[in-house]
């Protein structure tokens, strides 16, 4: 709630409603990248606490206990929803989590053996996270094929840019923070780091850039470690996994990505 005092303000100077909506971002940004950073972080519990309360709506014991997942809040990326619940609790709603043998001719069979009849079947069948910008084939120095720098898993120094790879910039690309804050808010600012990099290029005369092999594999040991204190390292198995079992996403904080970005440590580049 704002005070009328609040709302002139805000209405007679707009840069310091925007200097606060940006203010209250940051905030939200941090809190969220802590949650999924930081298994035992306070953020995470404040956002585990909500999931558990909002889950105590559900009235039926057994309902409440088949929708009750078996991983921590978060594991897994979240459903956002108002209504969900309560529309699920409606009388003519079943809760089926058998798994489908086979479409029929009017409707869906599961594998426990019975029959459903449906209108409207909706597909939800997800999507490959690891493919980024592929099918398109990039070839690099010496030939090499991104397609095979990633076959193992894909990876990228700073999620911007690929060993051997030069003048090859990606936004939201391998490693990225994609489960901690607003993609809108990380494209934005690896934006501003590719561009430095570019500016880079003109006033040094040179034709192409790339990250060494060994800033990159430095960047990725340290990523790989601090997996391991991440909400996705706790016991679920979840898009966010790569081949390897490790999160293919940031594991560091959104102070740390906002530091990373602000401007490029060219001793990690050649330029040639």
């Amino acid at each position: 709630e704002f005070s009328d005092e609040e709302r002139a303000e805000f209405r007679s100077d707009p840069e310091a409603h925007e200097e606060y909506v940006r203010e209250l971002a940051i905030t939200m940004f941090q809190r969220t990248s802590s949650a999924v950073t930081e298994l035992n972080s306070i953020e995470h519990q404040k956002i585990a606490a909500l999931c558990r309360r909002n889950l105590s709506t559900v009235v039926d014991d057994d309902l409440r206990e088949r929708l009750t997942p078996d991983y921590e809040p978060m594991c897994k990326r979240l459903i956002v929803s108002p209504d969900f619940y309560e529309k699920i609790q409606r009388p003519h709603v079943q809760l089926v989590t058998s798994g489908i043998d086979r479409f029929t001719p009017t409707g869906i069979r599961t594998t426990d053996g019975t029959d459903y009849e449906f209108d409207v079947i909706v597909l939800s069948t997800g999507f490959r996270s690891d493919r980024f910008i592929r099918p398109t084939r990039v070839i690099g120095v010496d030939h090499v094929d991104l397609d095979d720098v990633w076959s193992p898993a894909p990876l990228a120094y700073l999620s911007v840019m690929v060993p051997g790879f030069p003048n090859l910039f990606m936004l939201n690309g391998p490693n990225g923070p994609i489960g901690n804050f607003s993609l809108i808010e990380i494209a934005e600012r690896q934006m501003s780091y590719c561009m430095q990099l570019i500016s880079e290029l003109g006033r040094s005369g040179a034709e192409a850039v790339a990250p060494t092999s060994a800033a990159t594999e430095a960047f990725e040991d340290e990523r790989r470690a601090a997996a391991q204190n991440t909400i996705w390292m706790s016991g679920c198995n979840s898009w966010y996994l790569d081949a390897t079992g490790v999160p293919a996403s940031w594991t560091f904080s959104y102070d740390r990505f906002v530091d990373e970005m602000n401007a490029p440590d060219l001793s990690a580049f050649l330029l040639s």
